[in-house]
């Protein structure tokens, strides 16, 4: 049996902004590909279920980072994945003199919106946007709304089909009503809820 367990989500670096000299971006983490490091005793162990090796390492990194207490690297990628892991739901993220900061935090409803990623086959960049459509996508994500989304996305990326579709770090996101049933297009989760940290206890019972 393990003693203690990380369980870190990837995250998804939307985009960026620029508002009055603050560089900010927003950030997506996601429920269903994560990295989980176990311990028992000094032996750990590593699972995950993510497949492409740079998100692997950064989803790791992350994870090995919280394990450790280290809450800034100095890697601004690594820094927003820290921050995203620790408070869940979308968020935009801005950097201060003393470091990232979180300036919004929402809820996703993913009852209502189902989220796809289409990973690059070369490399490819996130969009820079301003900072209102960012927030504008974040509050119609937190209320179920489309339409507010829609007109975000018409500034952030591109509308077809009632869908939106975002560049990310990673790929391509798609946030729609429907289901995408194409190869190259992962289903995603949005992550509501900060990384799992689970320890064992042990209880022992004095017999008299």
């Amino acid at each position: 049996m393990y003693s203690e367990l990380y369980s870190c989500p990837l995250t998804v670096i939307l985009g960026t902004f620029t508002y009055r000299g603050y560089k900010g971006w927003s950030v997506l983490p996601i429920l269903n590909y994560r990295v989980s490091i176990l311990r028992r005793g000094d032996v750990w162990r590593t699972v995950t279920n993510i497949r492409e090796p740079q998100w692997y390492k950064r989803c790791l990194d992350t994870c090995r980072s919280i394990a450790d207490g280290i809450k800034s690297t100095g890697n601004i990628a690594m820094d927003l994945s820290l921050n995203a892991s620790f408070y869940g739901g979308i968020g935009t993220y801005i950097l201060l003199e003393t470091g990232l900061r979180p300036l919004s935090l929402d809820i996703v409803n993913t009852m209502v919106f189902k989220f796809y990623l289409k990973p690059y086959t070369s490399g490819g960049s996130y969009v820079e946007g301003r900072l209102e459509d960012w927030l504008l996508l974040q509050t119609g994500l937190r209320e179920g709304l489309m339409k507010p989304v829609l007109d975000a996305c018409e500034s952030l990326g591109s509308v077809k089909d009632d869908t939106c579709i975002i560049n990310s770090d990673l790929g391509e996101v798609a946030i729609t009503h429907e289901y995408i049933n194409e190869d190259d297009w992962l289903h995603i989760v949005p992550d509501n809820s900060p990384f799992r940290h689970v320890l064992t206890l042990e209880t022992r019972v004095n017999r008299s």
